[in-house]
């Protein structure tokens, strides 16, 4: 089976724009990516912003803190290339035709899960996966949206808790599409057991060329980077 591919803006292009802005996203799809990974969490007035930290500083180096702004305000800052922070609402409505989309929750309960699962609904499928959500807020999700790809995140402080046999079983039963692990984690045995699931593997934040190589031929589905410039050349 030909297993589809994803170069994956991390943030869009932080390199060339600041972070989780249209603009970041725009250059990493010029530059070939076919997803975005961005970061979600309530602004004050409980608009789903892009923000990855809990707050965000404008380009004369003031800091707001996103839950006590409201996503008006937050949309008026220049994050540094005259664009402020944008809404989960617009990245959907931008990303629709062009690229698909890894929504990071950086929040969770208090009914944003189905803001989410509403927002990104326009999206089919295959053009949109949720990382970062916890066991009770992935249980939200599937209670409003069986359809809604999930994906189990790990970083390298988990390594030593993965299971040596039946690694794609026992994640597969998290009720989870995809695995998003920091990529350390990932060797060929552990990709091929996790494929034998039906599982999809992205791995992050890739910014090492040889790296980013490497992982492709191992067969992982998807490379998250703040390079999407090397991610072309893949």
């Amino acid at each position: 089976m030909t297993r589809k591919f994803h170069r994956v803006g991390h943030r869009g292009a932080p390199f060339a724009f600041p972070a989780n802005t249209l603009k970041s996203f725009e250059h990493a799809v010029a530059l070939g990516c076919t997803m975005v990974e961005c970061d979600i969490r309530p602004a004050m007035d409980g608009v789903l912003v892009l923000a990855h930290d809990d707050s965000v500083t404008d380009s004369g180096g003031d800091r707001y803190l996103v839950e006590e702004r409201d996503s008006e305000f937050l949309a008026s800052l220049d994050l540094g290339a005259g664009e402020g922070v944008p809404t989960l609402q617009g990245l959907v409505e931008w990303a629709l035709g062009r690229c698909a989309v890894m929504a990071d929750m950086k929040c969770e309960g208090s009914g944003v899960e189905e803001r989410v699962a509403e927002i990104l609904a326009p999206l089919s499928p295959e053009f949109k996966i949720v990382p970062g959500a916890g066991a009770e807020s992935r249980a939200i999700f599937r209670s409003i949206d069986r359809s809604l790809p999930l994906s189990l995140s790990l970083d390298v402080s988990y390594a030593s808790l993965l299971p040596a046999e039946n690694l794609g079983e026992q994640v597969a039963g998290l009720n989870v599409q995809a695995v998003t692990w920091q990529h350390p984690l990932l060797t060929p045995q552990r990709i091929e057991a996790l494929h034998a699931h039906g599982l999809q593997v992205f791995a992050w934040t890739v910014d090492d060329f040889e790296v980013q190589r490497r992982l492709r031929d191992w067969g992982v589905d998807g490379i998250i980077s703040n390079r999407a410039d090397l991610l072309q050349k893949l």
